[in-house]
């Protein structure tokens, strides 16, 4: 009995301490997501030359990677080339609400808020890549 206690003690605490690192690891991803989406904003699309932009965003659970179609300073299309999000936390009406507005800082989409700003910060990427460079 007192070995099954054991057991069960040695098992319960390395549940918990797998909890307190998986929930460290999420606040630290929060926040470099938090931080890259700070940087987003509109972009002057009149200084960027037809073609496609390639922009990225990745930390721990979210990943994304965009191509972004510029043709006559107009953004006419955002392709998401690779995406590992939660099921259902995918976002991908962000990349509608960016195409409408022509701009990467547009709301992000409930319930799906990490997913949307990783998106934007893709395409922001990818649309300042170039000046950058």
């Amino acid at each position: 009995m007192r070995r099954s206690i054991k057991i069960a003690a040695v098992v319960a605490t390395f549940i918990v301490v797998l909890a307190v690192v998986f929930a460290i690891r999420m606040a630290i991803m929060s926040g470099r997501l938090e931080a890259a989406h700070r940087d987003v904003a509109t972009v002057d699309l009149t200084e960027l030359a037809d073609g496609t932009y390639r922009g990225e965003f990745s930390d721990f659970l979210v990943t994304v990677k965009v191509d972004v179609e510029v043709t006559d300073s107009r953004i006419e299309a955002i392709e998401i080339v690779h995406q590992d999000a939660g099921p259902g936390y995918d976002a991908r009406e962000t990349v509608d609400r960016i195409l409408e507005a022509q701009s990467p800082a547009v709301e992000a989409v409930t319930g799906a808020t990490g997913s949307s700003r990783a998106i934007m910060t893709a395409v922001y990427r990818a649309l300042v890549k170039t000046r950058d460079e």
